[in-house]
């Protein structure tokens, strides 16, 4: 188990060398300069103001960065069930 941990470790520091998690980051610094939209977002947690939610999604910046979500999450999923695949495996071993 220790050796999968250690695996998954590694795959972590990979994962943060690529482009999707760099471009994930800079979409969200360039957000948070985004002082309009950041007032919008906390407006339509507390209102759910539907002309409001269609400012956001309007948003080329924002838009960006769950597109760049919605890329990471895939990947997520994706290792996930590959090491569904693998970790009876290694139980099995023991």
């Amino acid at each position: 188990m220790e050796e999968l941990m250690n695996k998954v470790d590694n795959l972590i520091i990979e994962l943060d060398k690529t482009d999707l998690i760099k471009k994930i980051r800079e979409s969200t610094e360039e957000i948070k300069k985004e002082k309009e939209l950041l007032e919008d977002i906390k407006n339509y947690q507390v209102t759910s103001d539907e002309s409001i939610k269609k400012r956001i999604i309007q948003n080329k910046k924002y838009r960006d960065y769950k597109h760049l979500e919605t890329e990471c999450n895939l990947l997520i999923m994706s290792i996930n069930q590959k090491l569904k695949v693998i970790e009876p495996r290694k139980m099995c071993r023991k």
